[in-house]
């Protein structure tokens, strides 16, 4: 922001003026315990413009403590293409989803190590994510109920008397076994 830049650029100039110019450190844990000490010697003098000290002002500022702040979750979101036989891939792994949403388009919500599926606005399953590639997460009770309901469509499909292979013989040519057997004595 253009109205706080000539702030930031001050307080830079600030710490190489005052602590760094001048200064020998041995290591960074030196510089580091070096600073520590400038730090407290300039916040606890009166400031120039404010005319109050740094420290004290600080405490009325009543910011949360560190250790109070609540961690901010990441949440990445991807769309992915569920498979006929009832898988979703993501980084180069197989994950299983219930059957029912077979053909469909989900939706992954990402975090760190996890991530849950969604259809819609339905919750599907979750899933720790893989290492490596090419690995299959399979969950068996995505698929619990299939077999029943495969052979219940293939009962009703029998019941209907519907043949599900169909030949068709009118494509098979006739000949008498004598062509086959001149076929032979030439041989």
């Amino acid at each position: 922001m253009p109205q706080t830049k000539g702030k930031i650029e001050s307080t830079v100039k600030f710490v190489k003026k005052d602590f760094f110019m001048g200064g020998k450190f041995s290591s960074f844990t030196d510089l580091n315990l070096q600073l520590q000490q400038w730090l407290l010697r300039v916040n606890s003098s009166t400031h120039g413009t404010t005319h109050e000290v740094p420290a004290e002002r600080l405490k009325l500022e009543a910011f949360n403590k560190i250790n109070e702040v609540r961690a901010y979750i990441v949440i990445k979101e991807e769309s992915r293409k569920i498979s006929s036989d009832s898988h979703l891939s993501y980084l180069g792994n197989k994950y299983s989803v219930p059957y029912k949403f077979a053909g469909r388009t989900a939706r992954l919500q990402i975090r760190d190590t996890t991530f849950s599926v969604f259809v819609g606005n339905e919750l599907v399953c979750r899933h720790e994510i893989l290492p490596g590639h090419g690995k299959v997460s399979r969950n068996k009770d995505h698929f619990k109920g299939l077999l029943s309901e495969i052979l219940k469509q293939n009962s009703a499909s029998r019941s209907k008397g519907e043949n599900i292979v169909h030949f068709r013989d009118d494509d098979v040519e006739k000949r008498s076994l004598s062509v086959y057997e001149s076929f032979c004595r030439e041989a």
